[in-house]
C-alpha cells in the first residue's frame, strides 16, 4: 500500500482557490475567502509559499467546464506551469460540486501529488483515515445543505405559482412582469409580480400560432416564415426551429402554467433534462392572461403530436432493440458522420446539420444516398449561406490534411 505523509510544517507551494456563484451575492466575497484563508494560515504557523491564486466570479459549481479560473488552474497544474503542493479552498463547496469532489481529489493526489485542503477543517490531511471520515462527513454536510436550501426555494416557488404569482425567471416571450407593490412601514416594495402580455411581442406569438393552425408547417418552415416578416422588428430575430417548437407547446400562451415539467441535473458535467411524469407537474389554469385561445393550441397540438408521433416511429424502426430496459441519463451524442457538431457555417455561425437525399439504386445495384452539410440558419431564412458541403469530399480532405500534418514524411 503505497503511503504518504502530510507535515503541515514543510514549506509546501500551494495555489488557492475562489470562486463566488452568482452575481447576487456579495461581491466582496472571492476576497472575504482569501482572507480567512491567510487569517487561518496565520494562526495555525503554517509558513506555506502561496504560488498563484485563481478566482471564478458570478460562476455556479454545477459545471466545472464553465469556469474559467478552475479550468487555468487545472491546465497550469497538468502543464507544470505551475508547481503545487496543496490546492487550498475556504470550504468545500467552494472547490466544485459534492458529487465530483472524491474523483478529482483522488486523481489530483495520484498523478500530480497534490492535495485539496478546506480552511474550515484547519487544513486537516483528507488522506489519513480520520482525514477521510472527515471529508466523507465534509461531502454529506455540503450535499444535504445545498439539497434543502433547493427544496426551500422550490417550496417557495411552487407557492408563488399557486397564489398566480411569476415564480421567476424572465418572462415568456410575448409576456411582460408587472410588479404589485405593498407598503412596508411606510415605503414601497415589491410584493410580488404577475405575468401580462406585452404588446410588442404578443402580436408575433398570435401570429406564430395562427400560421401553424392554418398551414399545418413544422417549426423550420414556421420560423423561416417569421425571419422573413417585414413587420417583426429585427431586434427579436432570428426565430430558431427549436425555439418555435418550445413556445407552440408552451400552454402559458392560452393562460395556463405548467411548472415543473422537467427535472434536471448534471451528468459527466454535462446539463441533463428529464421529463416529469404528469402527477409531478403542477398545472395552474387561468394563471395570467391568455394571447391565444385554447381551441387554437389544440388544433396546434395534433398537428404537432402527429409529427411526434411520425419521428418516433422512425427512430424505433432504425434503433437496434437489445432488450435493455433501463436507459442511461446521458448516453451522450451518437455520431454517425466523423465531423458532425464540427462544421460551422461562416456567415452565422451556427453548427451545420446532415441533410440527405433520397434514396437510389446505382447501375451495379446498390442503395446510396448523397450527404450534405447545410446551415440550419438558411432552411429557416435568416442566414444568406446557401452553400450545401457534400459529407464524403470534406471528410476526405479533413482526413488527408491531418495524415498530412501527423505524418509528414509518409508521402
Amino acid at each position: 500500500m503505497l503511503k504518504r505523509k502530510f507535515d503541515p510544517t514543510l514549506p509546501y507551494r500551494v495555489v488557492i482557490y475562489l470562486r463566488m456563484s452568482s452575481e447576487l451575492q456579495n461581491k466582496r466575497s472571492p476576497e472575504q475567502q482569501l482572507n480567512e484563508i491567510k487569517k487561518r494560515l496565520k494562526s495555525l504557523g503554517y509558513k506555506w509559499h502561496i504560488v498563484k491564486i485563481y478566482k471564478d466570479e458570478a460562476k455556479s459549481g454545477r459545471y466545472i467546464r464553465k469556469r474559467d479560473g478552475y479550468q487555468q488552474m487545472m491546465r497550469d497544474i497538468k502543464s507544470g506551469v505551475v508547481a503545487a503542493d496543496l490546492i487550498l479552498v475556504d470550504t468545500l463547496e467552494r472547490f466544485g460540486r459534492v458529487d465530483d469532489l472524491p474523483v478529482i481529489r483522488k486523481n489530483l493526489f495520484e498523478r500530480f501529488g497534490i492535495l485539496v485542503l478546506t480552511g474550515d477543517t484547519n487544513f486537516s490531511d483528507p488522506s489519513t483515515p480520520q482525514g477521510k471520515a472527515l471529508g466523507m462527513f465534509e461531502a454529506m454536510r455540503a450535499s444535504e445543505h445545498g439539497r434543502i436550501l433547493g427544496h426551500n426555494v422550490l417550496r417557495g416557488k411552487r407557492d408563488a405559482a399557486l397564489e398566480k404569482h411569476w415564480p421567476g425567471g424572465p418572462p415568456p416571450f410575448g409576456f411582460m412582469l408587472k410588479n404589485i407593490m405593498k407598503t412596508v412601514k411606510g415605503r414601497e416594495e415589491v410584493d410580488h409580480s404577475i405575468l401580462m402580455p406585452n404588446p410588442e411581442t404578443a402580436w408575433i406569438i398570435a401570429k406564430l400560432f395562427r400560421m401553424a393552425a392554418a398551414k399545418s408547417w413544422g417549426t423550420t418552415l414556421l420560423a423561416k416564415y417569421l425571419n422573413g416578416q417585414a413587420d417583426i422588428p429585427d431586434k427579436f430575430k432570428p426565430f430558431q426551429p427549436e425555439t418555435i417548437g418550445y413556445r407552440l407547446d408552451n400552454p402559458i400562451y392560452f393562460g395556463e402554467l405548467l411548472y415543473e415539467q422537467n427535472a434536471t441535473g448534471i451528468v459527466d458535467d454535462m446539463r441533463v433534462v428529464e421529463r416529469n411524469a404528469d402527477e409531478d407537474m403542477l398545472r395552474i389554469p387561468e394563471f395570467c392572461e391568455p394571447i391565444i385561445d385554447r381551441e387554437t393550441w389544440n388544433q396546434v397540438q395534433v398537428v404537432r403530436q402527429i409529427r411526434r408521433d411520425r419521428l418516433a416511429e422512425a427512430r424505433r424502426r432504425k434503433a437496434d432493440s437489445n432488450g435493455k430496459q433501463i436507459e442511461p441519463p446521458a448516453p451522450g451524442l451518437s455520431v454517425k458522420y466523423l465531423l458532425s457538431g464540427l462544421v460551422f457555417c461562416s456567415e452565422c455561425g451556427l453548427r451545420m446539420t446532415t441533410s440527405s437525399s433520397s434514396k437510389y439504386v446505382t447501375k451495379s445495384g446498390e442503395t446510396n444516398y448523397y450527404v450534405n452539410y447545410v446551415c440550419p440558419g438558411y432552411l429557416a431564412g435568416h442566414c444568406a449561406n446557401s452553400k450545401s458541403v457534400p459529407e464524403k469530399w470534406l471528410r476526405e480532405v479533413i482526413v488527408a490534411r491531418i495524415r498530412e500534418r501527423l505524418f509528414p514524411w509518409s508521402e
